[in-house]
């Protein structure tokens, strides 16, 4: 969900409309866990979600931000390949109801049985400025401001059903916004604003089989790249455009081996993976850049956004967690849908 206007909404809502009943015994549509998709209410006939100033605030998208808000869909008797479609209805809220803006689109939901990778990819708007502490990860340090560095984050999930050996990432930052201490894996552009990452040997395996979160193997990974907003900029101000994309590789060897490995042998070489679902390999972000204190007055401090960051593999009973912000359990009869895939744009209040 983007928000096209000059104002944060001061509330947020979204319907889901009723299914025909062919959906009945084989895919139920239903909002997500733990409060990823805001307050909702309903059946799994016809429900809706929202969020307020007051609850779940951190979904309201800034003036030119980007809200991702993932929806559940779960297999139910029966297990075989299906298509349908079904209606969202958005809408945004100004002030004490006075001004209002709507939106609706058709999504088609199509659930197939093929046994390849598929990779998915989450990156939020920058809003916080950060440092880098002990052991490499990232603290906050405040709201982000002009010549302040930030950090693109990005969540990777397999959510197929074949193991990656590799993924390669392709960034593209705002105009305004320089990539910072890019690591060896990237390759900048001469505009410090482009990106391309070769993480050969970042091993992804379908999430069924990331049972313990103590080993070596992975079906998620959080990434980050530091970025620096220009000085010049002139705050408060929402950059948008920012857009990061991945791609699955898989290796061709001359004898068998596992997909866990941590660096490609001499006799290897990565190769585009199958996707059984491209839609998802790229996710758009904003840069969101407030005044200094001294500037406008306002409170410069931690906005309590999560401060965690750097390279962090999301393993084991973790996953529950990463299905709340987006993972697609295909191999365990349930799929996810994003509302991020085709964004609804909202016109002007």
């Amino acid at each position: 969900m983007t928000n096209l206007t000059d104002e944060t909404p001061t509330a947020i809502e979204f319907r889901v409309h009723s299914f025909g009943p062919e959906w009945d015994e084989r895919v139920t549509v239903e909002w997500a866990e733990r409060g990823a998709s805001g307050e909702c209410d309903g059946d799994s006939a016809s429900w809706y979600c929202g969020a307020t100033t007051v609850v779940f605030p951190e979904l309201l998208p800034a003036p030119g931000g980007t809200v991702d808000i993932p929806i559940d869909v779960h297999n139910r008797e029966r297990q075989e390949p299906f298509e349908g479609k079904f209606m969202i209805e958005v809408s945004m809220t100004w002030g004490e109801h006075e001004k209002r803006v709507t939106a609706s689109e058709w999504f088609t939901l199509k659930l197939v049985d093929d046994p390849e990778a598929d990779l998915l990819v989450l990156a939020p708007d920058v809003k916080q400025a950060v440092r880098v502490g002990a052991g490499g990860r990232l603290e906050p340090t405040g709201t982000l401001h002009p010549g302040a560095t930030g950090a693109v984050r990005y969540r990777v999930v397999n959510q197929g059903r074949k193991a990656v050996s590799g993924v390669n990432v392709t960034l593209r930052l705002p105009a305004g916004v320089t990539f910072t201490q890019p690591p060896q894996e990237c390759a900048i552009d001469d505009d410090g604003r482009s990106a391309v990452c070769a993480y050969d040997a970042l091993a992804l395996v379908p999430a069924g089989q990331d049972t313990d979160p103590n080993d070596s193997i992975h079906s998620a990974v959080e990434l980050h790249n530091l970025v620096t907003v220009s000085a010049a900029t002139r705050a408060p101000v929402t950059l948008a455009g920012g857009t990061v994309q991945v791609e699955g590789l898989t290796e061709r060897i001359d004898t068998q081996s596992g997909p866990m490995r941590t660096e490609l042998p001499a006799n290897a070489v990565a190769v585009p993976a199958a996707d059984v679902d491209a839609s998802d390999n790229q996710d758009g972000f904003a840069v969101v850049v407030a005044k200094r204190k001294s500037d406008s007055g306002g409170d410069d401090g931690d906005d309590g956004s999560s401060g965690g960051g750097g390279s962090l593999p999301i393993t084991g009973p973790q996953i529950g967690l990463i299905a709340g912000a987006g993972l697609a359990m295909v191999a365990g009869g349930g799929i996810m849908l994003l509302l991020a895939r085709r964004r609804n744009r909202l016109p002007h209040a």
